[in-house]
């Protein structure tokens, strides 16, 4: 069964993500910000980390992917996001650790 993520705006159309790339990709996410702990990872990190380990064998962009996926995170209150004065985002896990395993 296919999950549908969507961004909606007036030139695209809805975009289906399978439920086991999503899965994939959110569980990318959470060890990638287990691992780092308390300083999280930037934005810019984490898209180059998934680009190594995923570019290889998915089908589709995976930046754009992850990019739904970590917004879908952050909308779950799984993941939190702030931007520094440099505008860069660094992303962590929420500190709510029933939270974050929501998809097992």
């Amino acid at each position: 069964m296919d999950k549908e993520r969507l961004r909606k705006s007036q030139s695209r159309v809805a975009t289906k993500m399978r439920e086991r790339d999503y899965e994939i990709l959110s569980v990318f996410i959470i060890n990638t910000l287990e691992q780092a702990g308390e300083a999280g990872v930037t934005l810019h990190d984490l898209v180059q980390k998934a680009q190594q380990k995923f570019n290889s064998n998915f089908q589709g962009n995976v930046s754009w992917y992850l990019l739904e996926v970590k917004y879908d995170l952050e909308l779950r209150k799984i993941i939190t996001k702030t931007i520094t004065p440099q505008r860069e985002q660094i992303i962590k896990l929420n500190s709510d650790t029933d939270k974050k395993w929501w998809f097992n």
